[in-house]
């Protein structure tokens, strides 16, 4: 089993937190398999979001999974991300890095980090 290091920050008075967007088939084993990588590395995700659609584009169903995770170093998020797009069932994988609230205050603005 892969250690699970946290994500380190420029200022540890801040967290961080990963957003994938992940657009597969709606088929009853993409979810399982989505999360699967997580599992493996001993992560439970902050936040999992799916719904199924029909595109005009496409004839079948396809899931739109939204999953979001704090505390995973660059490498860590390279690595899922990479996985998530060579599954069989996924057709696209974006990744946005947020560091968020401070740690100590509550109403203090999320950033968006590219």
């Amino acid at each position: 089993m892969t250690t699970f290091t946290p994500r380190p920050t420029t200022n540890d008075n801040f967290t961080s937190s990963v957003h994938y967007a992940v657009t597969a088939d709606a088929h009853p084993g993409a979810l399982p398999r989505v999360l699967e990588l997580f599992a493996r590395r001993g992560i439970t995700p902050d936040l999992v979001k799916v719904s199924k659609y029909r595109s005009p584009a496409f004839t079948d169903d396809n899931l739109a999974i939204d999953i979001h995770v704090s505390g995973l170093s660059d490498q860590e998020q390279d690595i899922i991300r990479q996985n998530l797009a060579i599954q069989v069932t996924v057709q696209q994988v974006r990744d946005e890095v947020f560091i968020g609230r401070q740690k100590n205050r509550q109403n203090s603005p999320a950033k968006l980090v590219s």
